[in-house]
């Protein structure tokens, strides 16, 4: 007669052997993890099909690794906005509510007002009428140390008259967090020269409409500076007064329309 051997295992140790496991298991996840953001991703997918218990895990955590870490990694060409349409004629800076529910998004930089009255009365281009992104500054607007995100979208019209919205956004929980945005004037009728972070406040550079030389150019500017406090910014110091280097934010030709 065959001899039959029989094996008792106790509930210590199979508590033993299932931390044993899951302690192998989570050194398998880190080398993976590591293996993956070192650049050798072939050994990180072998490590996963030889222990699939991990490789869930593995996953989901390169969903992590590979979120957004600093705000200079948003895609902002490809970003929804909140935006107030303009009524009358902007003529000065205007702060906005940053709690308007009406959004609009940019594809590959751009978002056109009208696409249904882009074409004249025998299928003639007309000009382009909507938003378009110009660029995106980075810097400390807040004197937290971090750097936060200027935003600079151009309004076209249409015809002659443009103007910008400046959104400025932090970035907390890997996410951009709107603090303020605000509306230009028309060209040289206070509108944006420039805008950046200096010492941890943001600078507004308009366009002085007293030195102004036709619609589309002045020979001056006028520089604020405001400071974030109690969740909005307020403006600081005496502005002060200064001459660009060119008289308009962007080219024009003879007729007055940018190029």
């Amino acid at each position: 007669m065959g001899k039959v051997t029989i094996c008792f295992v106790n509930a210590q140790d199979q508590r033993d052997s299932v931390r044993s496991r899951s302690s192998f298991d989570l050194i398998g996840l880190k080398w993976g993890i590591l293996e993956m953001l070192i650049g050798n991703p072939a050994r990180a997918i072998l490590r996963t099909m030889r222990h699939p218990s991990i490789g869930l895990l593995l996953f989901s955590s390169l969903s992590f690794a590979v979120t957004r870490r600093t705000i200079r990694q948003v895609d902002f060409k490809n970003f929804s906005y909140p935006w107030t349409e303009y009524t009358g004629w902007p003529h000065e800076l205007e702060w906005l509510d940053t709690s308007d529910r009406h959004y609009v998004r940019l594809v590959n930089g751009r978002w056109q007002l009208d696409t249904e009255h882009q074409a004249g009365d025998q299928g003639n281009v007309v000009p382009f009428s909507g938003l378009t992104l110009e660029g995106v500054e980075f810097g400390d607007v807040t004197g937290h140390g971090a750097a936060d995100a200027i935003v600079v979208l151009r309004f076209d019209t249409g015809g002659t008259m443009y103007f910008h919205y400046v959104y400025i956004y932090s970035f907390a929980a890997r996410r951009p967090r709107l603090l303020a945005y605000f509306r230009g004037g028309d060209r040289a009728a206070s509108g944006l020269y420039r805008v950046y972070g200096q010492g941890g406040k943001l600078v507004i550079e308009l366009f002085d409409p007293e030195k102004r030389e036709g619609d589309c150019c002045s020979s001056g500017f006028i520089r604020t500076r405001y400071q974030w406090h109690n969740g909005r910014f307020s403006p600081v110091g005496s502005p002060e007064s200064g001459k660009p280097s060119t008289p308009s934010r962007l080219p024009v030709n003879l007729f007055g329309m940018h190029e």
